[in-house]
């Protein structure tokens, strides 16, 4: 028998079973539940009382997750000699559910930092480009990971692709809804939003991480920070080494971007 665990976004799409300290029912008898995403209330498993002829197609009772009692996911060998189906057909009525293992989840760099209720779910730090060109600061906006789109173009870390969740404050590039991409490791507290001119440079250029918060990515691509610096330089000049203030703790920490030789 599996042993107990926490049943957290790691058992979405699966069966578990729960250890309820006051179940509605008198025997002493676990809980039996599919885990699904419900949109509004976030993770949350559908079941009953496990000897319930009925619990996998009538159930009596929902669970909110995660929950502070004793749990175990059911192996896929183990649902299937109990006849429990792959999805059961109530789960229809919530909408389309998230990939059952997004690689995301895995990742080093974002454990932790999801919603524990939405397991899709975590801050990414937005912009509209570095504060000096647009004088607009940074902010923290909630993001639904929804694919991992392979390594990031320098450093370490995954370039990964979500959807915006809620409305920035001040920001006028991007809304809610929006699709955007951003690295998972990028170095200082949040990933971060990236845009294709960024990514298209970032593998030319060297950036040293910010010495107080650790920030080794920048905001706007390096030839647009160089020419905000340098706005007199000819079109095809642009100089091998400049500074800029960390973008995350602003002046007087700075990183020092380099071009690769």
């Amino acid at each position: 028998m599996t042993k107990a665990s926490p049943v957290d976004g790691a058992a979405l799409l699966r069966w578990v079973e729960l250890e309820l300290p006051e179940p509605p029912w008198a025997e002493r008898e676990p809980f039996l539940g599919f885990v699904y995403l419900d949109a509004e209330a976030g993770l949350s498993a559908r079941g009953g009382r496990a000897s319930d002829a009925d619990v996998v197609e009538r159930p009596s009772l929902t669970v909110r997750l995660p929950i502070g009692v004793p749990g175990r996911v059911l192996p896929d060998d183990e649902a299937r000699t109990r006849g429990l189906p792959a999805a059961p057909a109530w789960l229809a009525a919530y909408g389309p559910q998230p990939p059952v293992d997004g690689p995301w989840r895995r990742d080093p760099a974002l454990r932790g930092r999801f919603h524990p209720r939405f397991p899709d779910d975590l801050q990414v730090l937005v912009h509209d480009g570095e504060p000096r060109r647009t004088g607009k600061r940074t902010e923290v906006c909630w993001v639904r990971v929804g694919a991992d789109l392979g390594p990031a173009p320098a450093g370490g870390g995954r370039l990964l692709a979500g959807v915006l969740l809620n409305q920035p404050h001040a920001r006028t590039t991007i809304h809610a809804g929006d699709a955007l991409r951003f690295l998972s490791a990028p170095g200082g507290a949040h990933p971060l939003l990236v845009t294709d001119a960024y990514l298209a440079e970032r593998a030319a250029w060297e950036l040293e991480p910010c010495p107080s918060c650790g920030l080794a990515e920048a905001l706007d691509p390096p030839s647009v920070m160089a020419r905000t610096r340098f706005p007199d330089l000819d079109a095809d000049a642009l100089p091998v080494m400049f500074t800029a203030h960390c973008a995350a703790c602003g002046p007087p920490h700075a990183q020092v971007i380099k071009r690769r030789t």
